[in-house]
């Protein structure tokens, strides 16, 4: 069986499958692809094509076209609401009618006892920190770096990552409801009993747990689950760090790794960025000061630590044991409590998310805009990879190393970060910026973006999230896993229709 890339909106098979849903959905909620050329923008060159849009109101509407999408034989991609910059944003992997489920936007449930809430896809950050806020809840949805206006659920499937201990979004999720393009619709946890009481409180029913299945696959569309939220600490606050330069970070992230395997730092709530990352995230290139710019400010890393606690005396304890133990292995230390002048509501310790992070994707461009950002929009140049490091100060380095000679290299802007996600693990974080609008700069940061794959290849740092690019290298595995994963979602989509080359290939088994 092939996978049907490139349909055409003219196929008389597309066209039919768009007919049948405009009698399910309606016609004003059904996009040609010629009123759909704006789903084609992203921050990087990629040919995947949308090939018209389909804005279901309804789970029932969207289990609809996700059969009609099998029967018919028609690629779909679904998406929440195409906040992915850098990774995707809204265009398919190969071409594809989209699936839109924005106006899936609806909170479910939230138990405000327990601290669990039950979403739809569309649901943004913005309208969970809201909906908690007016509910005076003592539970917050773990702040991120993205937009507000992304989509919760979709950035949990995505292995997003959150602060502080709940921050591992997918290990927070459970109760899946799934769509099948065979018209199947199952629940993943207790959910799926008649008797549900403790559904929403524990994700781990008896038997088979098939939740990641539905994670970055193209195995089903997940129409709603269930998110663990964060309870909220009465005392929190920040530690910054000097480190400076790179050969400083194996010190340093040995000291780290001691105060997140004792529990003074909790897992999410350590992160180490490099000169570029951090002048990035508050200016762009023409606006910043000339000392911020200089090679040596570029490469000298620091850090954010947040200290947590639900008594005073504990966080005091936390601070101090915290301090001792950094400065050291520090240029210089500090404190920062937001609480004195930020209202919870505003602060990321307790949920909101302002998106200020979306200002390095602006980075080479010749202005900021005024207004809400948008990357696609703007013609901004933007790519992420994500490896994954051990907890080692050496291999924090090495990146450190690879991301330098590629930028000099390839005359690319890249910016370097880390997150301690356990007392074993570092989440990387590595971005190139450029501008779209520059004559050859498309070309130049996507050679530096696979060479900057390549070399963390090498160095066993593979990726935990794929941008598109990433996602057909990353098929290359050892053992029988390709061929596993293809027999897993030819049983769940038979037609092969759903996400076209959202899950890299078995290698030898091409596309037809």
């Amino acid at each position: 069986m092939t996978e049907h890339h490139g349909a055409a909106p003219d196929d008389a098979r597309a066209r039919d499958f768009l007919d049948a849903c405009m009698g399910v959905i309606g016609r004003d909620h059904v996009r040609s692809a010629a009123q759909s050329a704006d789903w084609r923008r992203l921050t990087f060159p990629w040919p995947g094509r949308a090939l018209a849009v389909l804005r279901p109101g309804s789970a029932e509407e969207a289990l609809a076209c996700l059969s009609l999408a099998g029967a018919f034989g028609c690629p779909l991609h679904p998406v929440s609401r195409g906040r992915a910059w850098g990774l995707g944003s809204r265009a398919p992997v190969s071409d594809a009618v989209m699936l839109d489920l924005s106006r899936l936007d609806r909170i479910l449930d939230i138990d405000l006892l327990h601290g669990s809430v039950r979403v739809e896809p569309g649901v943004t950050f913005r309208q969970l920190h809201a909906a908690l806020r007016a509910r005076e809840a003592g539970w917050h949805v773990p702040a991120f770096g993205g937009p507000p206006d992304a989509s919760v659920l979709a950035n949990a499937l995505d292995r997003g990552e959150g602060t502080g201990l709940f921050g591992d979004r997918f290990g927070q999720l459970w109760d899946l409801d799934v769509a099948l393009t065979t018209g199947e619709r199952l629940r993943t946890g207790f959910g799926r009993f008649e008797a549900d009481r403790v559904a929403a409180i524990h994700g781990r029913p008896a038997g088979p747990l098939i939740e990641g299945l539905f994670s970055q696959s193209s195995f089903g569309c997940v129409l709603s689950g269930r998110l663990g939220l964060a309870p909220n600490t009465p005392h929190a606050g920040y530690i910054t760090c000097e480190i400076g330069p790179p050969e400083r970070l194996p010190a340093f992230v040995e000291v780290l790794r001691g105060l997140v395997r004792d529990q003074v730092i909790d897992s999410h709530d350590a992160f180490l960025w490099d000169g570029a990352k951090q002048v990035a995230s508050v200016t762009i290139a023409r606006e910043a000061p000339p000392e911020a710019t200089s090679p040596q400010a570029l490469g000298a890393w620091a850090a954010t630590l947040t200290v947590r606690a639900a008594h005073e005396m504990l966080s005091d304890a936390k601070r101090a044991i915290a301090i001792q133990a950094l400065l050291p292995v520090s240029d210089s230390v500090g404190l920062d409590d937001p609480d004195a002048a930020t209202p919870r509501h505003h602060s990321g310790l307790y949920g909101h998310s302002d998106g200020a992070n979306l200002t390095s994707c602006y980075w080479a461009k010749p202005s900021l805009p005024a207004g809400a950002l948008d990357p696609d929009r703007d013609r901004c140049g933007f790519v992420w990879l994500c490896p994954v490091l051990p907890f080692e100060g050496g291999a924090l380095q090495r990146l450190a190393a690879i991301t330098g000679e590629v930028a000099d290299r390839f005359g690319t802007f890249v910016m370097s970060g880390a997150e301690a996600v356990s007392v074993r693990a570092l989440f990387g974080y590595v971005s190139l910026a450029w501008d779209r609008d520059e004559p050859g700069a498309d070309e130049r940061a996507m050679r530096g973006r696979d060479a900057l794959a390549a070399a963390f290849a090498a160095e066993g740092f593979h990726g935990y999230r794929l941008a598109h690019p990433g996602i057909a290298a990353h098929g290359h595995t050892r053992g029988d896993w390709g061929a596993v994963m293809e027999r897993l979602r030819r049983a769940l989509d038979p037609g092969l229709v759903l996400g076209p080359g959202r899950v890299a290939r078995p290698e030898g088994d091409a596309d037809g």
